[in-house]
């Protein structure tokens, strides 16, 4: 040491400065180079603790002023920085002062860097730049197969600014938002040079089309499209547009203050003037000492200390609870100069603990304030060049429950180091914590654990998990408390003091990441203190993958076809231990067509840093397929970092639509991100600031994810950064509709939880609390989605449906005087995630659907989460559920099979509109049989599946999947794959008048069941990355198991249409269905009330629609009467004769097509003999009045009934068509397979449908059987089988002919010959029957 600094005798405290060194080492050499003759103290024990830990420190002399060896290295080492002064000195009072300082961008590292890096952030997308800052809500793009558009039209029913009337005009969808513009400007005389300065505007919503694009490819236009409707819109100048949530300077320059956007929650909540103010005090007595030089107030200075410490959640260390034991050892007199040496030594001491503390506090646990520092950091190396092992000192515990210390003898911690959930090395297990050395709730453990195994061989993503147990003699020990911590950091391994609040919440199975170990930096409930070296700074540096390219080389047939067999499981939990060998082992042979990126890495054994070199080369030469492969490479699998960059840089890519698919799954894949301020996070909030409904949806996924008690202080900071990122307008926006929210919320809570006679009570005196709302905000966006914006509410149209949870329906007014209002549902006492999660992959089905040009009419509608069992549900208008439908036939409906045909006849006035309600139908049942098979819907009943007028069906409330069967005592109500009824397949078929739409329905589940099966990895991808959602039916990998075995990957695309017609015949067959419908009917309809019949008065547009029927005159001529009629039509008159028979005969069809409760009653037979002509006319004239001023008004088939009269009754004429079987013939690999599909027009000799079922001989046989036959359709002439007949090692096919024979009963009903050849391969193909044996 200078001699220059031996001169000085008094020492004087210094402001607080971080140094390396030792603040009791530099005070002890200090007074060394006083007293040379005393001898300094050993130096600090390697093991790290400081001390022998089985004897206790020793009491330090008086004087000199000797290092006891119990004292260790701090974790953030002091110096002093002023030089010592005499006794005689006065001492400045600022020396000993501590302030608090504000921290707007948080005390924590972590919260800081992420501070910095939105700062970042916003400088790459500023406000100036238009295309990432429009202020306006574009609509929604989904691209499907063109040939879907070719022929579609519709009518777009425009407003000009300039134009008082509205200008209907027909354009295909296959044009572009400009050319329609173009040409709206052309009719009205406007020059279309200026086109371009126009934008079309939709009115239902507020979203505007991008000119550039298709309008068949709007997501809103498809939905006008397949409801044949209009398309409101206005053409809007583009400096007309109201850019009302853009940024401006003001977002861009304002700095991202984080608990000005974060509020209350998770920060340090001790008030900050509380804190200073005992800092000053304790500045004060401090100074008032040194002063007087009189020791009387030592008391209060150690009162103060502790004060302050006990606002620090009562935190210590032991450097400061040994400096304050010095402290207490001078007398409270006056002191002479040597007694004052001592007690400014002690003083220093103290201050420089307490600077430490309060440092070690707010770098541990997040504040927007602290205590300024002058950081030095150690010297910083290679973690590559360690070679120690892991260790670390369990300090200790503070905080601790009296009941804890109470009721066990003693305490144990279980240290685990974990990677991906697994252990790297066995569990440390610190035993026998005695409770009896507890200090109030606070415990000293001083226990040191060692991990063996090298840092520099640790994986960078390691984590650490520590556990409490409380042991009892006699019992097993008891989990109190756990905490888990990663062992790297911002590319620095940890060091230093760490405080860790310890959860007292269910552990989690997932695997540890600092996402979980973000909510143990709140300091609230245990805290453990740790104490890990810190000589270095040991950073970390990736390894980066070999140069050039990597060498794959050709699989041989047989291998590649087995790891095309182990890649079809598509998801990497789904392997077992040989089959990730398998692919590990044969990594250079895998490649992009035989297997998937994420299921080669996931395979590899170790992530350790040697390991990472050829792991990185194989990805860097592997180009990602899909957007599934990247969702699985941000699944919990990997948290390698390089990993999810490739996934994000992927996903880079996609469209905005697309990005918000999907965004549910990155909201739960936020949890496996290392830092605040990683790859994924970064590049959500890039989004956000580009896209305003990126921006909503994500602020609300974020919301809802907080009730996640385990993540929320990491979803927490996410959303602030979010609100900071989308400027004061759009952050406002987000409040009005969280204020929407909450007011709903309680409203429907209120319903729901009154007593079922007064929920109408509440509901007519609160509902007026939304017209309040609305009288203070003009305007506000729906949740649901950020196009639709309300004015207000319909207040006499709310209403509360009389289920379990009473949802509150509200109908809100749209803002756009063009556009039709909307109805949303708030629920309340309902978990709603399950439900998301279904329609999201309902919505992603039917997009794989039409992007492969297959449309099946779907109908999904938006439902969002806001909170825990809580959300909104979109309206789907003009729908009803099926149960209410058939209630229409009282409670014997749910068991008529005539239902669905009759309402539908109702509702479609003209032939037309019914067919094409029929095949609405067909396909929109056909997706969603394929779509709840897929995902096992349960509790299928009559009130989950709607239908609209125009045909389209819909499930709703998904509460049970995955198979998960609602169960009445021990006994499943659903007992079949999925809801396919006699009901329904009477419906398509008419009655049985058109059965060729029965094939033409399962052509099409088979044909959207194999298009499925081909994105099996996006299905299971979307799965897999919620299963951490907090799903009561989604949480396993035994639930990926299951959506996997009914895709049923591994099938060929023949045993998969196989497997499916019989789920579709197993469905159709099954009696339980119809009993579970009317048993849930009797449940619901009250005894003795039957609703009434809703049919709407709806009018058709033909001219030869029947306004009025009215019998002027009859004729007797014999026994014979004939009525006169005079028929009004739209455009005049027409004149006709019926007799009663006639009139009769009318009525039965009218009964055929027609719910009979809403026909009015027919004159019965014994009125021909119990009136006269004139009284006859005089009933059938009320007749006639009543039934045409009721359903049947308007109807095209009542006006043919009437205009031409029904048909003659006659013997059934025999099919003109000849019967034909259809086949799909295909060959390849030796091996013959013959799908047998359907039978058209069989009937057997007397007319009646065969039993049938088709045997099938390959001739010639070659000395084998090669008889086949499938099973028996009863009683059906047009049959369908899709089943799947084989021949193996069949060496050449032109030589062999097919015979098929069609049979019923073992007799003969028809056959045919099929000669093989190229002719008659790969194509579905009929074949004409004949009947006689060949």
């Amino acid at each position: 040491m200078p001699d220059a600094r031996r001169t000085h005798l008094i020492p004087s405290a210094p402001p607080i400065s971080i140094l390396s060194i030792d603040v009791q080492d530099h005070v002890y050499e200090e007074i060394g180079s006083v007293y040379p003759e005393q001898p300094l103290p050993a130096t600090v024990d390697p093991d790290m603790s400081g001390r022998d830990l089985s004897n206790p420190p020793p009491v330090p002399p008086r004087r000199p002023y000797h290092r006891s060896s119990s004292l260790r290295p701090l974790s953030c080492d002091i110096s002093i920085t002023k030089p010592l002064i005499r006794s005689n000195t006065t001492s400045n009072d600022s020396s000993w002062s501590i302030k608090l300082v504000e921290k707007p961008q948080g005390s924590n590292a972590r919260i800081a860097s992420l501070c910095s890096s939105i700062a970042k952030l916003m400088s790459k997308y500023p406000h100036s730049r238009d295309e990432c800052n429009t202020g306006i809500v574009w609509a929604r793009v989904s691209p499907l197969n063109r040939c879907i558009l070719e022929k579609s039209e519709l009518i777009f029913n425009v407003a000009v600014p300039w134009h008082q009337t509205h200008l209907p005009y027909k354009t295909p969808l296959t044009r572009t938002a400009q050319s329609l513009i173009e040409d709206v400007f052309t009719l009205l005389d406007q020059a279309p040079n200026n086109s371009g300065q126009f934008f079309l505007k939709l009115c239902d919503s507020e979203e505007y089309l991008k000119n550039e694009e298709m309008l068949g490819y709007y997501e809103r236009i498809q939905v006008y499209q397949k409801y044949n409707q209009e398309v409101p819109v206005r053409i809007v100048h583009r400096n007309s547009v109201e850019d009302l949530l853009a940024r401006d300077d003001d977002d861009d320059q304002h700095p991202f203050h984080f608990k000005q956007l974060l509020g209350g929650s998770c920060v340090f909540n001790t008030a900050r003037l509380s804190l200073q103010e005992r800092l000053n005090s304790y500045s004060k007595e401090v100074n008032k000492l040194l002063k007087t030089q009189c020791a009387n107030n030592v008391n209060q200075i150690v009162g103060e200390v502790q004060t302050i410490s006990d606002l620090l959640c009562g935190i210590s260390s032991i450097q400061l609870e040994e400096a304050i034991g010095g402290l207490r050892r001078i007398n409270p007199m006056m002191l002479c100069p040597a007694e004052m040496y001592d007690c400014q030594t002690a003083l220093v001491v103290l201050h420089h603990t307490l600077g430490k503390l309060l440092h070690v506090f707010f770098d541990n646990f997040y504040s927007d304030f602290g205590v300024q520092e002058v950081h030095q950091s150690p010297p910083v190396a290679d973690v590559d060049q360690n070679k120690n092992t892991l260790r670390l000192n369990l300090a200790a515990l503070y905080k601790l429950q009296p009941s804890w210390l109470n009721s066990f003898d003693h305490f144990s911690i279980s240290c685990s180091l974990k990677y991906l959930g697994k252990n790297l090395t066995d569990t440390v297990l610190s035993e026998n914590i005695s409770t009896a050395l507890s200090f109030g709730n606070k415990l000293q453990c001083n226990r040191l654990v060692v991990f063996p195994v090298e840092i520099r061989k640790l994986p960078y993503e390691s984590m650490l998990q520590f556990r409490l147990l409380g042991c009892k003699q006699g019992k097993s020990p008891e989990l109190l408390g756990w905490a888990v911590l990663p062992v790297f950091s911002n590319k620095t391994l940890v060091s230093g003091t760490v405080l860790l609040s310890m959860s007292m919440l269910v552990e989690l199975t997932d695997p540890p990441s600092p996402a979980l170990s973000d909510s143990h930096r709140q300091a609230t409930g245990v805290i453990l203190q740790l104490e890990f070296p810190e000589e270095k700074q040991w950073k970390y540096e990736r390894p980066v993958a070999f140069p050039g390219s990597i060498l794959f080389t050709k699989a041989c047939e047989e291998l590649n076809a087995r790891i095309v067999e182990v890649s079809q499981k598509h998801c990497l939990a789904l392997l077992t231990p040989n089959e990730r060998s398998l692919l590990w082992d044969k990594r250079y042979h895998c490649n992009e067509r035989n297997s998937k990126l994420h299921l080669v890495l996931g395979c590899a054994p170790w992530w350790r840093p040697e390991n990472l070199t050829e792991i990185y080369t194989i990805l860097d030469h592997w180009r990602l397929q899909s957007t599934a492969e990247a969702l699985f490479l941000l699944s919990d699998n990997f948290q390698d970092q390089t990993v999810r960059q490739v996934a994000v840089r992927y996903l880079e890519q996609v469209s905005d639509s697309e990005l918000e698919d999907y965004l549910p799954q990155l909201v739960q894949a936020v949890k496996m991100e290392w830092e605040l301020d990683g790859p994924l996070v970064m590049f959500l909030l890039g989004r956000s600031l580009c896209s305003i409904r990126i921006a909503q949806q994500l602020y609300w996924l974020l919301v809802d994810a907080q009730e996640d008690a385990h993540y929320k202080s990491w979803y927490v900071k996410i959303q602030a950064a979010l609100k900071h990122c989308c400027g004061q307008l759009l952050r406002l926006e987000l409040e009005v509709e969280g204020r929407l929210v909450t007011l709903l919320t309680q409203l429907a809570e209120r319903i729901r939880t009154a007593d079922k006679g007064k929920r109408k009570d509440v509901l007519k005196k609160e509902k007026w609390k939304i017209c309040e709302f609305f009288k203070d905000v003009a305007l506000c966006r729906l949740p649901l989605d950020p196009a639709i914006v309300v004015k207000g509410v319909d207040i006499d149209g709310c209403m509360f449906f009389n289920s379990n949870t009473a949802p509150l329906c509200v109908p809100f007014i749209i803002a756009d005087p063009m556009g039709k209002n909307v109805r949303v549902i708030c629920k309340t006492g309902d978990n709603l995630h399950q439900d998301m999660l279904v329609l999201q992959i309902v919505r992603a089905m039917d997009r794989v659907w039409l992007q492969e040009g297959l449309d099946m009419r779907m109908v999904t509608y938006k439902c969002l989460s806001t909170g825990r069992d809580q959300g909104l549900v979109e309206v789907v208008p003009d729908a009803v559920t099926l149960g209410k439908i058939q209630q229409e036939w009282g409670l014997g409906g749910a068991l008529r099979e005539d239902t669905l045909e009759k309402w539908f006849h109702m509702r479609n006035k003209t032939k037309n509109d019914y067919e094409e309600a029929v095949m609405n139908f067909l396909h929109s049942c056909a997706g969603w049989c394929v779509a709840t098979f897929v995902l096992g819907i349960c509790d299928r009943h009559n009130d989950n599946i709607m239908l609209k007028h125009s045909g389209h069906m819909f499930h709703i409330d998904f509460g049970k999947i995955m198979g998960n069967a609602q169960k009445f005592a021990s006994i499943k109500r659903d007992r079949t794959p999925f809801v396919f009824t006699p009901e329904m397949q009477n419906f398509i078929t008419g009655g049985g008048e058109n059965p060729q739409r029965l094939h033409r329905f399962v052509e099409l589940c088979c044909e959207a069941y194999n298009t499925l099966r081909k994105h099996t990895t996006l299905v299971l991808s979307l799965l897999q990355l919620m299963l951490g959602a907090g799903m009561p039916q989604m949480k396993d990998v035994q639930d990926l198991q299951y959506v996997h075995n009914n895709l049923r990957p591994h099938d060929s695309e023949l045993e998969a249409t196989s497997y499916f017609t019989k789920k579709i015949k197993e469905s159709m067959d099954s009696l339980p269905v119809k009993i579970n419908f009317f048993i849930h009917t009797m449940v619901q309809l009250p005894p003795g009330k039957r609703p009434p019949s809703s049919a709407p008065a709806l009018m058709a547009t033909s001219n030869d629609n029947i306004q009025e029927v009215v019998i002027q005159k009859y004729t007797v001529n014999g026994k014979e009467v004939k009525y006169e009629l005079k028929i009004t039509i739209e455009d005049g008159y027409l004149f006709s004769e019926k007799t009663f028979d006639q009139f009769e005969m009318i009525h039965r069809e009218l009964q055929k097509h027609f719910i009979e409760s809403t026909l009015p009653s027919f004159p019965i037979t014994w009125f021909k003999m119990s009136f006269t002509p004139a009284r006859r006319m005089a009933v059938l004239n009320k007749y006639l009045k009543e039934l045409f001023e009721g359903p049947c008004k308007g109807n095209e088939f009542v006006c043919s009934l009437f205009l031409d009269g029904p048909a003659a009754p006659g013997k059934e004429s025999v099919p003109k068509t000849k019967p034909q079987i259809q086949l799909y013939i295909s060959y390849k690999d030796f091996k013959l397979s013959v799908m047998v599909k359907h039978l058209s027009n069989i009937r057997l000799p007397n007319g009646s449908c065969p039993d049938a079922y088709v045997v099938i001989r390959l001739v010639p046989e070659n000395g084998r059987n090669s008889k086949r036959k499938t099973k028996v359709v009863r009683n059906n002439d047009n049959p369908t089988f899709n089943e799947l007949i084989e021949y193996s090692d069949v060496f050449n096919i032109n030589s062999h002919v097919l015979e098929v024979t069609v049979k019923s009963k073992k007799a003969f009903v028809a056959a045919t010959n099929v000669v093989l050849g190229d002719k008659v391969l790969n194509q579905e193909q009929w074949f004409p029957l004949g009947y006689s044996e060949v």
